[in-house]
């Protein structure tokens, strides 16, 4: 029999789930009946790599925990514990080497559904709300489906790295300029904003009375020793319009438990206000999955974590060797977090519709279109390289007979 006391009390018995594990990323799992998105859209013998989820399996602490809290029997109303809360400070504080008060804490809806609350909170239909293409296309997406104006201010690609446009940010910045978007690391292409990035951002978006929205989804899985630095983090003024959000489901391969999330909100005003706002709408209790796999995440030992992210770099430098010596008009930009690789396709000289097609109908591979991030994304493709070698190196194979 499990022990009656808390979800900690819970995890505790799970303890062992790591031990003796050996990791093996190498393994074929057949996702087949699981009602996967990923795997729905290849109906024709094609190879998924597009949408941000992993075909490794979950950290089996996470997975041991979930299956410890299942055998309990009852799936009750349930409140929500100080260990949640405790698990998200303790993993800023010791993974991101970053101090975060605990107030300032609180639970979300997920990280879109999160953003998409403080579109609600702080703008009103009409308002505009900057972001910095190409990145994520949900940001738009969600902008527009709720009457607000998404307005481009897009990164400048120069010597094959991207930067902010600060120049641009400050013309495109006028009275009904309520709120940007940072993607941080940037989704699609792997970027690192470094210190000196994020404090002057903050500087220009606390002058022009602009509330920044840090997606930090991506955050846990940097690579080659990089480390993350949280927007909240850089200088009283980001602390001052930030709201960040978080969540374990990219990092420990958990997307399908929808409803994971959590904000960090420093601003006593905003925070009061944003956690208003899902109170009113009922959105500010998390589910029982949501509540286990945090605390089980953000409380292991950091092993897994680290064994995927090495995996993880051996595949990119296996896909980036492969593009440089094929020579095939496709350059893949060395990414600094994540299992995204963001591919320069523009030397071939196809349109985007032909570019795409040749992918899916002729090497039966199937890919993010770049178009999708917005400007700049004319001549991109995305890969998710979040699976088996031997699975990359057969897409690769294919790429190279439809494309060499």
């Amino acid at each position: 029999m499990l022990p009656t006391g808390s979800i900690g009390a819970l995890l505790a018995s799970c303890a062992s789930a790591n031990s003796s594990e050996e990791f093996d990323f190498d393994k074929y799992i057949d996702r087949s009946g699981t009602w996967s998105v990923k795997y729905g859209k290849a109906t024709n013998g094609e190879i998924p790599m597009w949408i941000a989820d992993m075909d490794f399996a979950t950290d089996p602490y996470v997975k041991a925990a979930l299956t410890a809290r299942l055998d309990r029997d009852v799936m009750g109303y349930t409140s929500t514990p100080p260990e949640f809360f405790d698990a998200i400070a303790g993993w800023i504080r010791n993974y991101h080497g970053c101090e975060v008060e605990r107030e300032w804490i609180g639970y979300s809806p997920g990280v879109i559904a999160g953003i998409n609350q403080a579109y609600l909170t702080f703008t009103n239909p009409g308002d505009k709300v900057i972001i910095q293409p190409p990145v994520y296309d949900h940001f738009k997406l969600y902008i527009e489906r709720m009457g607000r104006v998404a307005v481009d201010n897009p990164m400048i690609l120069e010597n094959g790295n991207y930067r902010m446009d600060f120049d641009g940010l400050e013309q495109v910045i006028d009275d009904r300029t309520k709120m940007l978007v940072l993607c941080n690391p940037s989704n699609p292409c792997g970027i690192h904003w470094e210190r000196e990035t994020l404090v002057r951002l903050a500087e220009i978006c606390e002058r022009h009375g602009i509330i920044v929205i840090s997606d930090e989804i991506h955050s846990d899985l940097t690579l080659y020793g990089v480390q993350h630095v949280p927007f909240f983090s850089v200088s009283e003024m980001a602390a001052k319009v930030c709201l960040m959000f978080g969540s374990p489901t990219k990092s420990f391969n958990i997307a399908g438990l929808t409803g994971t999330g959590f904000c960090v909100i420093p601003n006593p005003e905003l925070r009061e206000r944003f956690a208003a706002t899902l109170v009113n709408s009922k959105l500010d209790e998390p589910p029982i999955p949501t509540l286990v796999a945090t605390i089980a995440a953000y409380r292991d030992d950091t092993r897994w974590i680290e064994a995927l992210k090495r995996y993880i770099e051996g595949n990119i430098q296996r896909a980036s060797e492969f593009f440089a010596e094929n020579q095939m008009g496709m350059k893949a930009f060395q990414p600094h977090t994540s299992f995204l690789l963001w591919i320069d396709c523009r030397a071939l000289g196809l349109s985007q519709d032909q570019l795409m097609a040749r992918f899916k109908d002729g090497a039966k591979v199937i890919l993010n279109n770049g178009v999708s991030y917005g400007p700049g994304g004319e001549g991109f493709v995305r890969m998710n390289l979040g699976c088996p070698v031997s699975t990359l190196d057969e897409a690769l194979g294919r790429i190279k007979r439809e494309f060499a």
